[in-house]
């Protein structure tokens, strides 16, 4: 029988906990995850370890279940095609495919009424570089099209610098305005087409291009908060998303939201809804996925969600006698990897 199992492509702490949401209604998961180890090993009914580029591997993934989510857009979109020629993916492999490509992604936003990001330029050779950063007064992001993530493929550009790149593959990059932003909430939205249901907006602070805190509420005013979910649902609408989507935004020094990316998928800043909402992130798309039905998310508590990131993890212990703390169950640790999570109450 596969009627009663969600497939989900990735196997990190994302894919961990959405095996978790979906014990508890009792639905049965089986991963696909191209790593030997992964965090969702021990929490899913079953697994498939292989390429993502595995065809054969791939096609008994498939036939092993009826509906599918990712926890990572980093896929082929081969992959996702496959699953969608058979069965059913949430989301869509057309917003997974806008969603892992930044050019796609912020030519997609700006097409879009009241929706704005920064400034950007496509970039494919260093005379496109120095052109495009000349435009952008030297203050400037370089990035990779695809598969950047917490910091991967991205390069601050100045004058200093600039000539450094000369001799670089640019091919497939893009070029950001580098945003003097005041602050970067994020707003997570569930949508089976027809309802849609936001979690409030939260206050994140990045080190390193990674995310080491997100609050619950975010400090913003309520004109703000409302913005955000407007542009949420319109995001979300002409996305036509059935699924869960993550929209991270700046707002800027005048008042005004910037939209910086789109994850088709649970999302790090959404962590919290664990701990203070009635029904998680992932207790949302498990709902919506196996019963079409999109649940109120319901907070009940302020919080704080604070990453364990890299050595950091050598404190677990001590961190976790003192706060509610989640272990992603990673052998290696590494700088800059997400090893877990904590909550503060406040």
């Amino acid at each position: 029988m596969t009627k009663n199992v969600l497939g989900i492509v990735g196997g990190g702490q994302l894919g961990m906990f959405i095996c978790n949401a979906a014990k508890k209604i009792g639905v049965k998961t089986i991963v696909f995850s191209n790593a030997e180890e992964f965090s969702a090993k021990n929490f899913c009914d079953d697994f498939f370890i292989g390429s993502f580029n595995d065809k054969a591997k791939i096609q008994k993934f498939v036939n092993s279940a009826e509906l599918f989510t990712i926890e990572t857009e980093n896929i082929p979109k081969e992959f996702c095609q496959t699953i969608e020629h058979k069965k059913k993916l949430f989301p869509s492999s057309k917003i997974i495919e806008i969603t892992q490509n930044r050019l796609k992604e912020k030519n997609f936003l700006n097409n879009l009424n009241t929706i704005k990001t920064a400034k950007y330029f496509e970039i494919n050779n260093f005379s496109d570089l120095v052109t495009s950063a000349k435009k952008l007064n030297h203050q400037c992001i370089l990035k990779t099209q695809e598969f950047g993530y917490d910091g991967k493929g991205q390069f601050q550009i100045n004058k200093t610098n600039l000539n450094d790149f000369a001799t670089e593959d640019l091919r497939n990059s893009i070029l950001e305005e580098k945003i003097n932003f005041k602050l970067e909430i994020s707003v997570i939205v569930v949508s089976n087409g027809k309802e849609f249901t936001f979690y409030p907006p939260v206050e994140n602070f990045h080190k390193d291009s990674i995310l080491r805190e997100s609050i619950y509420p975010a400090r913003i005013n309520p004109s703000i908060e409302k913005d955000s979910i407007n542009k949420a649902k319109i995001i979300a609408n002409n996305l036509n998303l059935n699924g869960i989507l993550a929209i991270e935004m700046f707002l800027t020094h005048n008042q005004e939201l910037l939209i910086n990316e789109l994850a088709p998928r649970p999302h790090n800043s959404g962590h919290w809804t664990m701990d203070s909402c009635k029904f998680s992130q992932f207790d949302n798309l498990v709902s919506l996925i196996m019963k079409k039905r999109v649940l109120e998310p319901k907070p009940f508590k302020n919080c704080k969600m604070i990453n364990i990131i890299g050595k950091e993890f050598q404190k677990f212990n001590e961190i976790n006698n003192n706060f509610k703390v989640y272990d992603y169950f990673k052998k290696d640790i590494r700088p800059s990897r997400k090893m877990g999570h904590y909550i503060v109450f406040e």
